[in-house]
């Protein structure tokens, strides 16, 4: 990183659920930033003093950083971040295109130029509550779970297909031929 030709101050990483539990954090703060902080500030964000304590101001989250160690480990096994990045187009490709193949019987809300592939919002027949219903309690019945989760997009209409690092791509396949026979049964494509 380029701290001073990029003007670059303070740096957050986040965890996701992708590499272990959301909300470990590291932040990383440029050395001529310490010791400006506001009155107001909260101690655990006056970086000066997490500084001066090793880092240590607060206690560590230890079994949330050992799980994201585990969890780096098993990508850097797998391939590294280029083949979770191939596992994610894949997987998504696989659910949009079943989405798009489904003559309108399924829709998502999420524009094309801001898809996410992580989590893949979609509706069934309109957002039918009848079928939907239906959808989420034969999907449940062949252990795909986790579809009906608060969106953006509004619940309880849209679901969303989470396709998390976890995820396999031969699970989001079995999805997407879980959601094309569903399809042809109802009226769809």
């Amino acid at each position: 990183v380029d701290w001073v030709g990029d003007d670059i101050g303070v740096l957050f990483a986040c965890a996701s659920k992708n590499i272990g539990h959301p909300g470990v954090t590291v932040v990383v703060v440029r050395s001529d930033l310490l010791g400006s902080a506001s009155p107001l500030c909260p101690g655990v964000f006056d970086y000066a003093g997490n500084a001066a304590a090793g880092s240590m101001w607060n206690t560590t989250a230890t079994f949330n950083v050992e799980v994201v160690g585990t969890v780096m480990r098993w990508i850097e096994r797998e391939g590294g971040v280029e083949e979770m990045e191939r596992r994610s187009l894949e997987k998504s490709s696989l659910i949009y295109d079943t989405i798009a193949a489904s003559g309108g019987f399924y829709t998502t809300p999420a524009a094309l130029s801001s898809r996410s592939r992580m989590n893949v919002p979609f509706e069934v027949a309109g957002g039918n509550m009848e079928l939907t219903e239906a959808f989420l309690i034969e999907s449940w019945e062949q252990g795909m779970v986790g579809l009906r989760t608060v969106t953006p997009f509004g619940t309880p209409r849209c679901l969303r297909a989470s396709l998390y690092h976890g995820v396999s791509v031969r699970q989001a396949a079995r999805l997407a031929e879980f959601m094309r026979v569903f399809a042809e049964r109802h009226g769809g494509r």
